[in-house]
């Protein structure tokens, strides 16, 4: 694999949309460069199903995963930026206010939360050529900017608390890694072992 310096002055995002719905999909296909979790289409958080049958769906790359993704932007339930190098989209970020994301609360670390009027951060993802450039800080700080353009107030993530030396792929932060999250202002709100909740004010 060869990595790919760019310059973040060719940088931009757009919003998911039928517009870009295209762009998304070659994304999370592996078509603008090597992932990882190619078949997820960004689902987890939003597939209400159980965990066996999400894995079964992207694991096979059944068009019903992603059938269903394509129905939630139809409906504009779901929401994300794409990030551009140029008119390539190379990295991922998924964001909706808290209440959408109702699968959260099967984990007892995130259930404090639940009924707290704020936009949630849920999956990052860069093409791996891109890595290791601040490409996910790029993308984050953008979004940031988006979201007060919007009048968000405060911005919530779950990202793993996990050393860089430690992680063994980056399909392993697909919450984002805390570091980045700190990186760009936000502080733990609720502590935990290795997913904590981190906040930000806006």
């Amino acid at each position: 694999m060869t990595k790919v310096t760019i310059d973040k002055s060719r940088l931009s995002i757009k919003e998911l949309s039928l517009d870009t719905w295209k762009d998304f999909k070659r994304f999370h296909e592996g078509k603008e460069g090597t992932i990882e979790w190619k078949g997820c289409y960004c689902t987890y958080w939003e597939f209400m199903g159980s965990n066996e049958e999400w894995n079964k769906l992207t694991e096979t790359r059944n068009p019903a995963i992603i059938e269903f993704k394509e129905s939630l932007v139809r409906e504009g339930k779901t929401h994300g930026f794409l990030l551009y190098l140029e008119n390539k989209p190379i990295a991922w970020m998924q964001y909706g206010h808290r209440s959408y994301f109702a699968k959260l609360n099967r984990y007892d670390r995130y259930q404090e939360t639940a009924g707290d009027d704020v936009t949630s951060i849920t999956c990052f993802g860069v093409v791996k050529e891109y890595r290791k450039q601040g490409i996910a800080r790029a993308l984050l700080r953008m979004a940031l900017e988006e979201f007060k353009r919007k009048g968000i107030k405060t911005v919530e993530g779950y990202p793993r608390k996990i050393a860089s030396e430690q992680v063994e792929s980056d399909d392993e932060v697909w919450q984002g890694p805390l570091s980045l999250f700190l990186s760009c202002g936000f502080e733990i709100y609720i502590d935990h072992e290795r997913y904590p909740v981190i906040r930000k004010l806006l």
